[in-house]
């Protein structure tokens, strides 16, 4: 394997700590081609023939419903959504509707979470958001009663999450820069009358994507307590085709 395990104490609480994990940054991808991606990479990782992998990626105007999701929560017509460019897909996450489009980053961690636990990650991921945010001085929180983050009652940040066989898939979206209009075609996360919200909105001026994905990357080899090694889309993309088990394992990239 990548990466070699230990027992540590965070917060009191023992779960172990990876050396190292694999982040890519995907580009613009597709849901179905992200979903090929993660359920390939749920299978190796499940097999312990790769590391813990972030994955991070825009995706196009997209929206997805969850497994408890509803149609109700989709606001405009099939015709509409043609004409916007807009394509929907059911997801096998949790949660309900949520909208991805450029502008907006999507950070799935594929993890396993066989010493961690659930809870512990969802809240990994919260607060790796909760960090970048705070570090551009917007004061988000989490929310009681409604998934996500929040900047007052507008949300910023997505959350919705699959776990298979002991590995996590998808993760959390976090508004930087995208055309927040286009959001009103879903009610958020199955919310009626919930508005988004942007780290570019909050700040009042243009912020670039890549410093975000630069501040998400330290972010998470904090909260996670990894080292990250930044391995190409197109190696990535390689190993779920076809697996040279001798290059994974010494962690070699294209």
């Amino acid at each position: 394997m990548v990466m070699q395990e230990q027992n540590v104490t965070k917060n009191n609480r023992n779960y172990p700590e990876a050396d190292t994990a694999f982040v890519c940054l995907l580009g613009l991808v597709s849901f179905p081609d992200a979903m090929a991606v993660e359920h390939r990479l749920i299978k190796l990782r499940h097999e312990e023939k790769i590391s813990d992998t972030l994955l991070i990626f825009e995706h196009p105007p997209t929206i997805t419903l969850g497994k408890f999701g509803n149609m109700k929560s989709v606001l405009a017509s099939s015709e509409e959504l043609a004409m916007k460019g807009i394509r929907l897909f059911d997801s096998d996450r949790g949660g309900d509707a949520t909208y991805n489009c450029p502008g907006q980053l999507v950070i799935h961690p594929i993890v396993n979470l066989r010493l961690k636990g659930v809870r512990t990650h969802i809240a990994d991921l919260e607060e790796l958001c909760l960090r970048v945010l705070r570090g551009y001085g917007i004061a988000a929180e989490r929310s009681a009663q409604h998934p996500g983050i929040w900047v007052e009652d507008r949300q910023i940040c997505a959350v919705g999450l699959r776990f298979s066989r002991g590995i996590s898939m998808h993760g959390v979206s976090l508004n930087v820069n995208p055309d927040l209009d286009s959001f009103r075609v879903i009610n958020l996360c199955g919310l009626p009358g919930k508005t988004a919200t942007s780290i570019e909105s909050e700040l009042g001026h243009a912020v670039s994507i890549d410093e975000v994905k630069d501040k998400i990357q330290q972010a998470y080899a904090d909260v996670f307590r990894v080292r990250l090694q930044p391995i190409s889309r197109e190696r990535l993309l390689e190993i779920c085709e076809v697996l040279p088990a001798s290059e994974v394992q010494h962690g070699q990239q294209a």
